[in-house]
């Protein structure tokens, strides 16, 4: 009758390679069912997302500095939109202060809302000395309908007797929303 009982060591083995087995099978059911109860049942008990559009995110408006990294303060001091023609045109002014030596703003590429990529007319501050104010008008031919959402800007510093180094920098754009034919923009109230 003792016989037919496995020793200990036999049992304890079965045991062991049983949970080897039946542990990650059961891990597995049940991940596959978390992912399939979350698909079909539209996510589980807790609060729905919210879709936030990133047109409302912030961004830069009138009376904001653009480039918070570099030593002078460059502000938005103008944008306009102005429907015609089948295209929107976008005017954009920049006020530099308290440059150092050998300073220049240099107004790049706009890219739109719907992602495509408009470059500027090479708009330049020109080379500003310490203390010197300077100021940059760009303008963009837009696809038309279409609004603005960043723009790429390069600074060129040079203090002192160093040679002039260009840094790129991608500016955000606040939300464009109210815009209609032949009127401007108003950056910093979203007013026609």
């Amino acid at each position: 009758m003792l016989e037919d009982v496995d020793p200990p060591e036999v049992s304890m083995v079965r045991v062991l390679i049983v949970l080897a087995i039946a542990i990650p099978i059961v891990i597995e059911v049940v991940t596959f069912a978390g992912l399939f109860g979350h698909y079909l049942g539209g996510g589980g008990a807790g609060p729905a997302a919210t879709p936030t559009a990133t047109a409302e995110t912030g961004g830069a408006t009138v009376g904001d500095e653009i480039l918070t990294a570099t030593a002078a303060t460059e502000r938005l001091d103008a944008a306009t939109l102005t429907e015609a023609d089948n295209a929107t045109r976008f005017v954009l002014t920049v006020t530099v202060t308290d440059p150092l030596d050998g300073y220049e703003l240099r107004l790049g590429a706009v890219t739109t809302r719907s992602g495509r990529t408009v470059e500027g007319s090479g708009a330049t501050t020109g080379r500003l000395d310490a203390g010197a104010d300077g100021l940059v008008t760009g303008t963009w031919q837009l696809p038309d309908g279409d609004q603005p959402d960043t723009l790429t800007v390069t600074v060129v510093s040079a203090p002192g007797n160093d040679t002039p180094t260009p840094h790129e920098y991608t500016v955000d754009f606040g939300d464009l929303s109210g815009k209609g034919p032949s009127l401007p923009v108003d950056l910093a109230h979203n007013r026609v």
